[in-house]
């Protein structure tokens, strides 16, 4: 049952736009001449995504002692680029905390699953001495959102995906594009466009399940499919194709990661789980 890609962008136009004041971080931060003093005045101007945001900043992934009580507090404490990472998970925790029937994501599943995915990333761009740790933060956060497209096609043939992934090579993914016409990756691809996000972020959204074929941010979308894995084996809301879509070796061996390495940061990551305030 192939889609046609204008229903597609069809039900992209109906998902809220993002809040103008995250779209604007995400630019002011790329600037090197932005102040403090203007990403406040951006961010202030939408009392909900502030507070969101100071949430967020409180949360024991960022481990401050003392607690954050300003946004001018928490952009000099924690850096342009995580300023990015905490805007866009404000923006986005409304609607990822929505349970995904063809996915058979329940509530607040994705939004578990795509901030543990983004941890994972950030910490893996340290491991690997990478330079764009708060720039994958953002895209691992998104990574997903073409599964709030999408998911109603799922739901059609959900069945029939799973059948064919156990009786054939394909991964869940690959059965997407060969059954609905478009799989989710590239649709969250579609859908970073609409919200007028970076090309960085928008490669890193669309090739997270086939890396390599990214156009110029091979790394970014490599260090995403890697970090996404790592959240599907810790079993965290990723959806019924969490087991289906493995973990492609190729990337593995392009930043020379051994299992030891996974087993580790799978490790360290966990420790993520245990402490409710990260998912709030």
């Amino acid at each position: 049952m192939p889609v046609k890609l204008e229903h597609i962008l069809t039900r992209v136009n109906t998902l809220p736009p993002l809040p103008t004041a995250a779209v604007k971080v995400v630019t002011l931060t790329k600037d090197p001449t932005t102040t403090v003093k203007e990403l406040e005045t951006v961010i202030s101007q939408d009392p909900a995504l502030a507070a969101g945001m100071l949430k967020q900043a409180n949360s024991a992934y960022y481990g401050y002692a003392r607690r954050i009580s300003s946004l001018q507090e928490a952009i000099v404490m924690l850096g342009f680029q995580a300023t990015q990472g905490l805007a866009m998970a404000s923006a986005v925790a409304p609607i990822l905390k929505t349970p995904l029937i063809g996915y058979e994501i329940e509530q607040e599943g994705l939004w578990k699953h795509s901030m543990l995915t983004a941890m994972a990333a950030k910490r893996l761009c340290q491991h690997l001495r990478l330079p764009f740790g708060e720039v994958a933060f953002t895209a691992g956060l998104l990574h997903d959102i073409g599964k709030l497209v999408i998911s109603i096609y799922i739901q059609e043939v959900n069945t029939i995906l799973l059948q064919k992934v156990q009786e054939t090579s394909l991964s869940y993914v690959e059965l997407e594009e060969k059954v609905i016409g478009y799989d989710h990756a590239t649709v969250g691809g579609y859908l970073a466009i609409n919200w007028n996000l970076p090309d960085d972020l928008v490669e890193g959204i669309s090739y997270h399940h086939s890396p390599l074929k990214a156009h110029n941010f091979i790394d970014l979308a490599s260090v995403i499919h890697i970090a996404n894995g790592l959240a599907n084996l810790l079993g965290t809301g990723g959806g019924v194709d969490s087991f289906f879509n493995p973990l492609e070796q190729e990337i593995l061996d392009r930043f020379t990661l051994k299992e030891s390495d996974l087993e580790r940061l799978i490790s360290e990551i966990g420790e993520y789980l245990v402490d409710p305030s990260i998912f709030g």
